[in-house]
């Protein structure tokens, strides 16, 4: 009984050390970043519960494992992403297009979003 504890021990760390990491190098972390120049549309901002929103424009970029892409401008970030250049703000003609009758619109905004996507690596 008293060498019990220690064949718990060394089984524990023979199972450990025998473990593989190939299941991870087999996938690549791939994620998405997205910048889009929003504007909210409604026949009042202050209560409506659920505004229109018209994207003016959108630049996107794709990450993989933390390099480096092409055309990054900006990063990497505190989570290690990287992003395109800004859209262009939407000119007041444009804002004013799309506004329906009654319809009041809120300022431009700019919005960020990244998308995560495993990958099944094929390499």
């Amino acid at each position: 009984m008293r060498f019990l504890p220690s064949i718990i021990t060394a089984l524990t760390a023979l199972t450990l050390t025998s473990c593989s990491t190939t299941t991870a190098e087999q996938y690549e972390a791939t994620a998405l970043t997205s910048t889009s120049r929003l504007v909210l549309y409604a026949n009042d901002l202050t209560s409506q519960p659920q505004p229109r929103i018209e994207t003016f424009a959108n630049t996107s970029m794709l990450n993989r494992n933390g390099l480096k892409p092409t055309g990054a401008v900006v990063g990497p970030d505190d989570r290690g992403l990287w992003w395109p250049t800004l859209p262009p703000p939407p000119s007041v003609d444009e804002v004013e297009q799309r506004k329906r009758p009654q319809e009041e619109v809120g300022k431009p905004e700019l919005v960020k979003d990244v998308k995560y996507f495993p990958d099944l690596w094929s390499g």
